[in-house]
């Protein structure tokens, strides 16, 4: 059936509600329902608990929620060995700055590139206490994680990203035929012409360097870190003059009894933590990933790693690590619930063609010139609108690539435009997995996360589309 125009309703509705309420996964089931509503009439109901349970059995989306469920696990082993403590503490003695310690990010984002969930796992579990020493917001290091995860694992071949778009372009046979050999050779040669990749990271240095201004949510972010709240949540932490954690509205020391007894530990001294305890099982996980590319596989051996590490050395009981491994799964309960409703959004708006219809819209009136442009604009919005940055990066390569044939344009134009349009979906969208990833382990709100990095977005965006405009031109 052909929705026309209908099919921008869930979007647009999910969109709205999200803005208004500032809740992601009320927004998204909400956004699903309305899609499901318009497809099926009255008897949406029924319909709908069928994409429920779907989605659910549907293995890869099984493997997307045991990665983040046992990756919370890992990070609460980790906190509990103060492995992230030791290692965090390692790294603030030669980071004496907050622009020390985000550039610090920055470049660890850049090193570690191998998959976006790796990264910005890693980095945002290891560089918070750092960050807190330096009164900088918990939103600047998400922003900082977020976009050095997909944009960097876009332009670097040997990641997740390259190994999914070159083996898609080369189904293609108009790529095949440009003669660029391996589908390796043809991605790298792709790569020079990720504008926002190359934009958004570069922005991103920027920001850390302390060259790009504080703005809008995030210079708010800026002035609360000042005061000492690093974060939002409540009850809020607050930075002391010695660098203590206390709690907001008392005044230091002035604590009750109960919130002693949660942060405090009075009947045991704790030694310090041990950097090693947080690099042998990070060198652990990246090691795997990139022998076995299963991150999932990863995460498993380095939670059989921490067990003979931490137990025989009394760092906990092998009670009190079953109890952390169930514990930090619950943790990312809410994070799961956000990835699996947007799952259920993406699959309606496939259901009703949007992205067909988009394209449909904007076909007659393409030039040569500015096709890429064109392409980037509308990828970017229908992977933020449905945070599906790969699929339907699928479903648009074989409209777009014989478009740019038989407008004798660009094919590697257009095919770094079908990338960038996928990074900009995983970086900007409020609920996509690298967004709630970030502001998770950041420890923060995901909508907080998302408001406070989308002016740097928006304007990677502004910038990629001037560059794809230029580039459309000069290569006629």
């Amino acid at each position: 059936m052909d929705y026309g125009w209908i099919c921008l309703l869930p979007p647009v509705a999910m969109l709205v509600f999200a803005i208004k309420t500032k809740k992601s996964f009320e927004a998204l089931i909400f956004g699903s329902l309305v899609a499901y509503i318009i497809i099926h009439g009255v008897n949406f109901l029924g319909p709908w608990c069928g994409l429920v349970l779907d989605e659910i059995s549907n293995a890869d989306n099984q493997y997307i929620l045991l990665i983040c469920g046992l990756f919370g696990s890992l990070i609460l082993i980790l906190r509990e060995a103060r492995g992230t403590e030791g290692f965090s503490r390692l790294v603030t003695r030669f980071c004496k700055s907050e622009r020390m310690v985000l550039v610090t990010s920055a470049i660890l984002g850049v090193v570690i590139f191998v998959d976006d969930y790796l990264n910005i796992m890693t980095i945002g579990t290891c560089m918070k206490g750092a960050c807190d020493k330096r009164r900088t917001p918990r939103e600047a290091l998400a922003y900082i994680i977020d976009s050095t995860g997909a944009p960097v694992c876009a332009m670097l071949p040997f990641s997740t990203w390259a190994v999914f778009y070159s083996g898609i372009f080369m189904e293609e046979p108009a790529v095949a035929n440009l003669g660029y050999g391996t589908a390796l050779s043809t991605y790298l040669h792709v790569v020079p012409y990720m504008f926002y990749p190359i934009i958004a990271l570069l922005i991103t240095f920027l920001f850390a360097f302390g060259v790009l201004p504080k703005i809008g949510p995030m210079k708010k972010a800026y002035e609360r870190a000042r005061s000492g709240e690093v974060i939002t949540q409540k009850p809020v932490q607050i930075i002391s003059e010695t660098g203590e954690y206390t709690v907001a509205g008392m005044k230091e020391g002035a604590e009750t009894n109960a919130v002693k007894s949660m942060i405090e530990k009075p009947h045991k001294v704790i030694p310090p933590g041990k950097a090693i305890d947080f690099v042998i099982p990070m060198s652990i996980l990246i090691g795997v990933t990139i022998v076995t590319s299963d991150m999932l596989m990863a995460i498993i051996s380095t939670l059989f790693v921490t067990l003979f590490l931490f137990v025989p050395r009394k760092l906990m009981s092998f009670g009190r690590f079953g109890e952390l491994f169930i514990q930090g799964f619950a943790d990312m309960l809410p994070v799961l619930a956000i990835l699996l409703a947007s799952f259920f959004i993406k699959t309606a708006c496939g259901e009703m063609d949007l992205s067909g219809y988009v394209i449909s819209l904007v076909e007659p009136f393409l030039t040569p010139a500015v096709l890429p442009a064109v392409v980037f604009i509308i990828l970017a919005a229908l992977t933020f609108v449905t945070s599906s940055f790969w699929g339907i990066e699928v479903i648009a390569l074989p409209i777009v690539v014989p478009l740019a044939i038989a407008l004798n344009g660009s094919i590697l134009l257009v095919l770094s435009a079908v990338v960038s349009g996928g990074v900009f979906g995983s970086h900007a969208c409020f609920y996509s997995d690298a967004t709630v990833l970030s502001s998770a382990t950041c420890e923060i709100d995901n909508m907080d996360h998302a408001i406070t990095q989308a002016p740097y977005a928006i304007m990677g965006a502004i910038l990629a589309v001037i560059a794809y405009l230029i580039a459309g031109y000069a290569m006629l």
